[in-house]
C-alpha cells in the first residue's frame, strides 16, 4: 500500500514535469508565432496614413519607434527579452491603445469569466442530469426526444448557433441587443441589469453547446456502465434501483465525466472566442482576435500564452484527478 502511494506521487510529479516542459515549448512557439505573422506592426502603431507619410518624409521617426519597441533587434535578443517578460509578467504596452498589456488582459479575462464560469457550472450540471436520464433508460421517451436534438446541436458550430439566435431574438424580434456588453449612458444598478440583459444570448449559446457535449458523454458512460457484470449482480441481488444508480452506476460513470469537466476548465479564457466576436463581447477572445488583426505582438503573445497554459494545466489536473479517483490507476501504481 505504501509503495503504491509513493508510485502515485511519482506519477503525479512526472506528469507535472511534463506539463512544465510543454509550457516552455509553448512559450517558444508563441514567440515565433507572432513574429512570423504577415504585415508590419508599425502600421498599427502609427496608423496607416501616418505610416506611409513617414516613409516618404521622415523615415527616421519610424526607425526610432521600431527601436523603442525592439522590433529591429536580432531574433535571439527579442527571444531573451520575451523570456524575461514572461518571468516578470511585464509585456509592455499594447500597440493598439498603449495601455499595459497585462491590465488589458486582466480586464478582458474578467469579462470572459462572466460567461465561462456559469457555462462550466450549468453546462456540467445540465449535461450530467440529462445524460443520466437518457442513459439509464435507452430507447425511452426522453432518450428518443433528446438524443436527435443533441446530435443536431452537437454538429452545429457555435458561430452558426450564435448567428441563428442573434437573427431570431435580436434582429427579428428585438428582445435582446444585437451587439456589445452594455448600453450607452446606463449607470448604477441599472448598468448591472443591462449587462445581464446583454449576456443572455452569448451565455445561452455557450451553455447549450457545453450541455449538449456533456450530455453525449454522460449518456455514453452510463449506457456502458449499466451493462457491466457488477451492475447485473447488484440488480440480481434485489438492490433497489436508486441504490444501484447512485452507488454503482453513477460512481463509475462519473470518472470519465469528471475528467472531461476538468479538461473543459482549460477553455475558460479561450473557449468563448467565436461567440465573443459574434456578439461583440469584449473578453479574451475578442482581445486576441483584435491583437492578431492589428499585429499587436505583446497582447497576442500573452493571450496565446495564457490560453495554452490553461489547457496544459487542465490536462494536468485531469491526470491528477484520474490518478487519485480511478481505482484501476491506483492498483497499477501499487504494482509498479
Amino acid at each position: 500500500m505504501l509503495q503504491g502511494g509513493v508510485n502515485t506521487v511519482l506519477r503525479i510529479l512526472k506528469r507535472t514535469a511534463m506539463a512544465v516542459s510543454t509550457i516552455f515549448i509553448i512559450i517558444s512557439i508563441s514567440f515565433l508565432f507572432v513574429r512570423f505573422m504577415p504585415g508590419d506592426p508599425l502600421i498599427h502603431l502609427v496608423g496607416e496614413e501616418e505610416y506611409y507619410f513617414l516613409i516618404d518624409h521622415a523615415p527616421e521617426v519610424l526607425e526610432e519607434i521600431s527601436e523603442k519597441y525592439g522590433l529591429d533587434d536580432p531574433l535571439y535578443i527579442q527571444y531573451a527579452n520575451y523570456l524575461q517578460s514572461v518571468v516578470t509578467m511585464d509585456f509592455g504596452e499594447s500597440y493598439i491603445n498603449h495601455r499595459s498589456v497585462v491590465e488589458n488582459v486582466i480586464s478582458a479575462s474578467k469579462r470572459t469569466l462572466m460567461l465561462s464560469i456559469p457555462t462550466l457550472i450549468l453546462g456540467g450540471l445540465f449535461g450530467c442530469v440529462t445524460g443520466v436520464l437518457a442513459g439509464i433508460r435507452p430507447g425511452g421517451i426522453f432518450d428518443k426526444i433528446s438524443t436527435p436534438i443533441a446530435l443536431i446541436l452537437n454538429t452545429m458550430p457555435a458561430n452558426c448557433l450564435a448567428l441563428l439566435l442573434l437573427i431570431m431574438f435580436a434582429y427579428r424580434m428585438g428582445i435582446f441587443p444585437i451587439n456589445g456588453m452594455v448600453s450607452a449612458g446606463v449607470t448604477g444598478a441599472a448598468r448591472a441589469l443591462n449587462i445581464l440583459w446583454h449576456m443572455v444570448l452569448p451565455i445561452s449559446v455557450l451553455i447549450l453547446s457545453r450541455t449538449v457535449s456533456n450530455y453525449m458523454l454522460m449518456k455514453s458512460a452510463v449506457s456502458q456502465v449499466r451493462h457491466e457484470e457488477y451492475i447485473l449482480t447488484a440488480v440480481s441481488k434485489g438492490l433497489p434501483s436508486r441504490i444501484v444508480l447512485f452507488r454503482h452506476i453513477l460512481r463509475n460513470a462519473m470518472l470519465p465525466y469528471i475528467t472531461s469537466v476538468c479538461m473543459q476548465m482549460g477553455s475558460l479564457l479561450s473557449g468563448a472566442m467565436v461567440v465573443e466576436v459574434v456578439f461583440g463581447w469584449k473578453g479574451m477572445g475578442m482581445l486576441f482576435h483584435d491583437a492578431v488583426q492589428s499585429r499587436d505582438f505583446p497582447t497576442a503573445q500573452l493571450c496565446f500564452l495564457i490560453s495554452a497554459i490553461m489547457v496544459v494545466g487542465s490536462a494536468l489536473l485531469s491526470d491528477i484527478v484520474n490518478t487519485l479517483l480511478d481505482p484501476r490507476i491506483k492498483e497499477a501504481a501499487e504494482y509498479e
